[in-house]
């Protein structure tokens, strides 16, 4: 990405990460790092755009404003300008705004994609809530998420929740979090996943941690850890153990 900042705000050119992300991986205890992540992300119906978009034109609102923060993105597809429904495939765009001040933090999201290609994929349309308290002795964080694909067969809603918590000890912190993911659409398949997670800090920079998470799968579903693969109404098992330096 580019940037020009000043007072007024900062205007943001390039690959970015949508408005509707920040809330999923803010309000993770995991970050979206690793087989911890959050259910919500894995079971999104957001598209190529659940993450990141691409040739994103965004604004972001100066830091001045009393707790309040903010930012608007609007987001383009390459696709040839030839009158097809899919001409505008991965255009679109969303907002986020939010609240910090103390031991709060909490923000809201929206988006709209566009996705016409095929006739069982419209446009996508994201909406998400998220917040945190710090207790001091711990940091209790929560969100909720919900995707809408417009369908010829009717509207697919997947619905995701997280709750999760992080707790300093001495060097290091605990992770823990339990979130879902479900489809409210047909066998409503729905994906439940326990994580527990340590990172100890060696020194400012440098920090060892790891992860055991296990998901559940019912109504159909069938995720997987680390880019596993598993079975229908099957369980995946997996853990983390790393090393993790900031340049």
């Amino acid at each position: 990405t580019v940037s020009l900042a000043g007072g007024w705000g900062e205007l943001r050119l390039g690959r970015d990460y949508t408005p509707q992300f920040w809330n999923l991986t803010t309000f993770d205890p995991f970050g979206t790092n690793g087989i911890g992540t959050t259910q919500t992300l894995l079971g999104s119906a957001g598209g190529a755009v659940n993450t990141r978009a691409s040739n994103t034109i965004g604004y972001f609102l100066p830091g001045n404003l009393g707790g309040f923060y903010g930012q608007a993105q609007y987001y383009l597809g390459e696709n040839l300008k030839d009158g097809t429904a899919a001409e505008k495939d991965g255009t679109g765009a969303g907002f986020r705004v939010g609240y910090a001040a103390g031991p709060v933090n909490v923000a809201v999201a929206y988006s709209r994609t566009d996705y016409a290609s095929t006739a069982t994929a419209g446009q996508i349309t994201t909406f998400n809530v998220g917040g945190q308290w710090d207790f001091g002795v711990a940091k209790l964080m929560a969100h909720f998420n919900r995707d809408t694909v417009e369908t010829t067969a009717g509207d697919l809603d997947t619905n995701g929740w997280l709750i999760g918590t992080l707790v300093p000890v001495g060097a290091g912190e605990i992770r823990a979090s339990y979130s879902q993911s479900q489809q409210d659409f047909g066998t409503e398949a729905r994906g439940r996943k326990l994580a527990l997670g340590y990172v100890h800090n060696l020194s400012k920079r440098t920090a060892v941690y790891t992860t055991v998470a296990r998901v559940r799968n019912n109504g159909g579903a069938s995720f997987a850890l680390g880019g596993s693969s598993t079975g229908a109404n099957t369980n995946s098992t997996g853990f983390d153990l790393g090393v993790r330096h900031s340049f």
